[in-house]
């Protein structure tokens, strides 16, 4: 997708590629995007003194990691690891990469992490298109990982920190076992073994999570849209990654009645619900769904319940997991002041929205904060390009555009919800 904005300088380039746990091996949940932040420290073309010496240096480090999360108090495969690392180092510079990049120029190359989406974002001028696009393939095609274990390890610890700084992970768990018991989005939530993978784990998940098939180009700036087109067309024409095989379809085991489920040991009441989507759903009518059921003084399930629970708080996500058809809508919800018939609360509220017709102004307010957040977003234009590559790879049907949202019509956001509460929900309680 290629957009021209004169009044932008410059040109931002987003790639945007899953790291929703599909790609990654069994035990491994993470490993995408692990490689994700790993490929910036350059390629067999750029970054290494000698590259068959460099091969043979990190296949001897990957056995030593292997040896030493064996056996992590071995003060022997300490001393061995130690010494291959500072080897694979005398002959790879991670530095080399982002120093060619600044000299064409392109700056600010990073990895943003979105909610089951990684996206490679930096910020060029027209000119350096042609040697950029080079590079970029350079990157994809001839990808070292150097780093690896540098950028894996704190991915397992941020993981297992999530895990206990936010209990309802166990309850979203727990749902996704419920309704789509194959979604690895479960293994994501759950706590982290502490293993390392070998290279050639990490070199298949990198080539699957970057095939061209599963990745989307964004361009947004200052630039004639018909040559950038035949630049990048002619530098990405062929590749030589393995074809990954298609990510399968989750079946979401169909809910013909409540199902429900106890976690115990949580630190406070509360109870996490989903239901199953339609399959049409318009990504723009679904964000302001969400809104206008959870978010801020005016949202809907808040305010009906606000007599009998005044401090009840309520968040809803959807589509969840990211990128699944259908997904889910969920719903998470506590009450300090006592959870009793929270859940039961809920769904009749839930319940009553399928079935009466909200006023064309209940929508307003939900309409305006989405508008408001595109907006805030907008206001940044190397974050409007990273948001519209994310959007068009979770939407290929729904093609983004960076103009400001139109309104959405109420009578879409009530068709829509009409058609989830309709059926039943999965139940996930937490208790102490």
């Amino acid at each position: 997708m290629v957009i021209r904005d004169e009044g932008i300088r410059q040109v931002h380039w987003a790639i945007a590629s899953w790291s929703d746990g599909r790609d990654d091996p069994p035990g491994l949940a993470g490993l995408a995007l692990a490689t994700m932040h790993a490929s910036l420290g350059g390629t067999w073309q750029t970054g290494s003194a000698d590259a068959e010496a460099e091969r043979a240096a990190l296949q001897a480090l990957d056995e030593a990691w292997q040896i030493k999360m064996s056996d992590p108090t071995n003060a022997a495969n300490n001393a061995a690891l130690l010494e291959r690392d500072a080897a694979a180092a005398a002959l790879g510079d991670t530095r080399t990469f982002r120093r060619v990049l600044a000299a064409l120029p392109a700056q600010r190359p990073e990895v943003v992490e979105r909610d089951g989406v990684a996206v490679f974002v930096l910020t060029t001028v027209e000119p350096a298109l042609a040697e950029l696009a080079r590079l970029v393939v350079e990157r994809r095609e001839q990808q070292v990982l150097r780093g690896l274990a540098r950028a894996w390890l704190p991915t397992v610890i941020e993981r297992a920190a999530e895990h206990a700084r936010h209990p309802r992970r166990r309850l979203h768990a727990e749902l996704l076992a419920l309704v789509m018991p194959l979604s690895p989005v479960i293994g994501q939530l759950e706590q982290p073994p502490m293993l390392a993978p070998r290279r050639a784990q990490a070199i298949a998940t990198w080539q699957a999570s970057q095939h061209p098939t599963r990745t989307v180009h964004v361009l947004y700036g200052d630039l004639d849209p018909e040559r950038a087109r035949a630049t990048l067309q002619q530098a990405f024409a062929t590749t030589s990654l393995p074809a990954p095989p298609a990510r399968p379809a989750l079946p979401v085991r169909p809910l013909q009645a409540q199902r429900r489920s106890i976690v115990p040991g949580m630190p406070a009441e509360s109870v996490s619900m989903a239901w199953v989507l339609p399959a049409d759903v318009d990504p723009t009518v679904l964000d302001v769904a969400c809104i206008w059921l959870a978010e801020g003084r005016r949202a809907y399930l808040p305010t009906s319940l606000r007599k009998q629970r005044k401090a009840l708080t309520v968040d809803c996500v959807a589509p969840w997991p990211i990128g699944e058809r259908p997904g889910l809508l969920r719903i998470d919800a506590s009450d300090p002041d006592g959870a009793d018939a929270l859940a039961a609360d809920l769904i009749a509220a839930c319940a009553a929205v399928a079935s009466k017709q909200s006023p064309k102004s209940a929508f307003y307010f939900a309409n305006a904060e989405y508008q408001r957040r595109w907006c805030a977003i907008a206001h940044d234009t190397r974050e409007r390009t990273v948001t519209l590559a994310v959007r068009a790879l979770l939407w290929p049907e729904h093609p983004p555009t960076p103009a400001l949202p139109p309104m959405v019509d109420a009578a879409e956001v009530r068709r829509l919800l009409a058609a989830t509460f309709a059926s039943q929900p999965a139940i996930v309680e937490g208790r102490r």
